[in-house]
């Protein structure tokens, strides 16, 4: 117990004396602190990113951007733990730094429009969704190249899924829109309606989707399990749940669009 505080107060000591200075040397071992934030975040993000879309090593130069900034920014003296919001921060500036790179080349955004139309039409002859094989043989391209295209499609949707909702910039209070699925705090009037329909439309979505693909949102996003363990439980490999999980985000995508919305809709 005693040495449990002395960890706080010589934590708090090191933030105070970072603050009251901005002293670089201070800063540079409050990242050494907290690098394995980083760490954490970037295993999670390419757990979900393919690394033929950004390699692990780009996640981590990102994520410690995000760190230092987040440490320049934060203000112990209101009680939160800088875990929290170091992390978010790190995540941020991860999943910004992919939006302001040219992550996809124009061949692979012809594909994907090409993939999207195809989606489409064959769902119209086949009254399902097709699965990766008949995209392939519609599209006159290799099955490789549908998952590439199918994984783009659906990081770019989940991309969307994880821009703020807001522009807080206090310490815990960030959301996103995969935030407000489950998010009973009081909103705004005009957020509140336009949420009810951004819930209402995802939950008609997944209530659609074969239970395999509705098994691997459900594990993922709502009981915070990761690809490799769900793989374990569901007893499939890795990149069998990375193929189930681009096409239940694609569906996703594909529902927005038919009605008219998109997720940047949502804001």
């Amino acid at each position: 117990m005693k040495s449990a505080i002395n960890d706080i107060n010589s934590n708090n000591l090191l933030w105070r004396k970072f603050q009251e200075n901005q002293d670089s040397t201070v800063q540079e071992k409050l990242v050494k602190q907290y690098s394995h934030l980083v760490e954490r975040m970037a295993n999670k993000l390419s757990l979900t990113i393919p690394q033929r879309i950004i390699p692990k090593e780009d996640l981590l130069g990102l994520g410690f951007i995000g760190l230092i900034e987040a440490i320049r920014n934060f203000d112990y003296t209101k009680g939160y733990q800088f875990e929290t919001y170091g992390l978010w921060r790190i995540k941020g500036a991860m999943l910004d730094g992919i939006r302001k790179m040219d992550w996809i080349p124009r061949s692979l955004r012809e594909k994907t429009k090409a993939v999207n139309k195809a989606i489409r039409e064959l769902e119209q002859t086949l009254l399902r969704t097709p699965t990766e094989e008949e995209l392939a043989d519609y599209l006159n391209l290799s099955v490789e190249d549908v998952d590439v295209t199918m994984s783009a499609l659906s990081f770019s949707t989940l991309l969307s899924l994880d821009e703020p909702m807001n522009d807080h910039e206090e310490e815990g209070k960030q959301q996103s829109r995969l935030d407000f699925l489950h998010d009973d705090q009081p909103n705004p009037q005009e957020q509140q309606i336009q949420m009810a329909e951004f819930r209402k439309i995802m939950a008609e979505c997944i209530d659609e989707m074969p239970e395999n693909e509705r098994l691997v949102l459900t594990l993922l996003y709502y009981e915070g399990l990761t690809q490799v363990e769900i793989a374990d439980v569901l007893n499939l490999t890795k990149g069998r749940i990375s193929q189930i999980h681009s096409k239940a985000i694609v569906r996703l995508r594909r529902k927005f669009e038919t009605m008219g919305y998109s997720f940047q809709s949502f804001v």
